[in-house]
């Protein structure tokens, strides 16, 4: 109910205009009781505030809920407790705590400044998570007054936690099906650092065997070492960071910088492909609200299926090139391939799952890169008959329009 039980009761008041009982006649208690009736049939829990933000009625939800939850007589009866009071106090620096925003759209729906208010918070029972959404609405045009509803939505916002994970499962699902494709080039690119690590450490040997020693001939191997080390750390750190999964949150980042991670995973790929890539980047940076690994995804599975598109058709021009550019809501990033192109009637068919034209592959690499730009507020699309061969694009809103 976002109340805390130990504010005190006060005296009854009657559903009505706050400040004014109802008349005694035997007709205003009718309406009083029919009122109270239409209350008590919701089945969401309200609480009726006057002008001063204490609670004149509320309804058989409300006391439900505090009984069920081991509240105390007054929050049961609810009648004269000051709502506002009842919130609970956040502290001083967090002005965005919900207890404060609870109290501070009350009092604007009360004050007239805006004409509703709503809130999802949570209220997690000690056996089981839950949430509510509470709805301020004016009592009446005068604004002196406010309705609050509480409407329990747990049920919604588990099946949104279910359904988020089970995209994330593939998402992550389609990465290690990335991998798989990437796999032999990074196994191929992991192998040359790794003999070149062996040649050094035997020259090394051979060099710690003379007398006198080179000194410099050393520390110049031994920095060749280094080196050779660190672009394979580079190389497994790239793919563990692929591979990774888990709560995958949006942060502000430049767009150009999953963009590179991407070229560069797919970089060893192009190689053996004979495929040349090529980055065109605006010189100004451009920000986005995004989740850098998902988008990652999305450009590692357009370049490797631009480059498995080159190699099939066996083309002489083998380019991918990538663009980004930046207008102001939107972010576009477009793929262009040498290859044969995309058919008209592919251009649709190729974004459903289990449709493919590789013989390799299970055809859930486009579908589940579009879901991951659209879940970011953009599109996917390709277009037919590129020239000279695929084009595909997708849009995220820039930093601003994503905020």
């Amino acid at each position: 109910m976002l109340m805390n039980a130990d504010a005190g009761p006060r005296a009854p008041a009657r559903v009505g205009e706050p400040g004014k009982p109802e008349a005694s006649s035997g007709t205003g208690l009718e309406s009083e009781q029919q009122r109270q009736a239409v209350l008590d049939a919701l089945p969401v829990q309200i609480a009726v505030l006057d002008a001063s933000g204490r609670i004149v009625a509320v309804n058989e939800a409300w006391r439900r809920f505090a009984r069920e939850n081991n509240g105390d007589g007054a929050l049961e009866s609810g009648i004269g407790l000051d709502y506002l009071e009842a919130c609970p106090r956040p502290a001083d620096d967090d002005p965005d705590a919900l207890g404060r925003q609870a109290c501070d759209g009350i009092r604007a729906v009360i004050g007239g400044e805006r004409p509703d208010f709503s809130l999802e918070y949570p209220c997690h029972h000690p056996e089981y998570p839950r949430w509510f959404l509470m709805t301020v609405a004016p009592l009446n045009e005068g604004g002196r007054g406010a309705v609050v509803a509480h409407l329990d939505i747990s049920s919604r916002v588990i099946a949104e936690q279910e359904s988020r994970r089970r995209r994330e499962e593939v998402a992550h699902n389609a990465r290690l099906n990335s991998v798989t494709v990437l796999a032999g080039s990074l196994i191929h690119e992991l192998a040359q650092p790794l003999a070149a690590m062996s040649l050094y450490g035997e020259s090394l040997m051979t060099m710690g065997e003379q007398d006198p020693m080179d000194r410099e001939q050393v520390l110049t191997t031994l920095a060749d070492l280094r080196t050779e080390i660190a672009r394979a750390i580079g190389i497994v750190e790239g793919l563990r960071h692929f591979m990774r999964r888990g709560e995958l949150d949006t942060e502000v980042c430049e767009l150009e910088q999953p963009i590179r991670e991407a070229v560069k995973l797919v970089t060893p790929l192009a190689h053996k492909k004979s495929v040349r890539l090529e980055l065109d980047l605006p010189p100004e940076p451009v920000p986005v609200r995004v989740n850098p690994l998902q988008i990652e995804q999305v450009l590692v599975n357009l370049i490797c299926n631009g480059i498995e598109a080159i190699d099939r058709a066996a083309f002489p021009e083998r380019w991918i090139s990538i663009h980004l550019r930046a207008a102001e809501p939107l972010a576009t990033v477009t793929v262009i391939d040498s290859g044969p192109g995309l058919p008209t009637e592919w251009v649709t068919r190729i974004f459903e799952i289990f449709e493919t034209e590789k013989k390799t592959g299970i055809g859930i690499g486009l579908a589940v890169s579009r879901s991951i730009v659209e879940a970011h507020g953009g599109r996917l699309w390709a277009e037919p008959d590129g020239a000279p061969g695929a084009v595909l694009r997708f849009t995220v809103p820039t930093r601003s329009e994503a905020s």
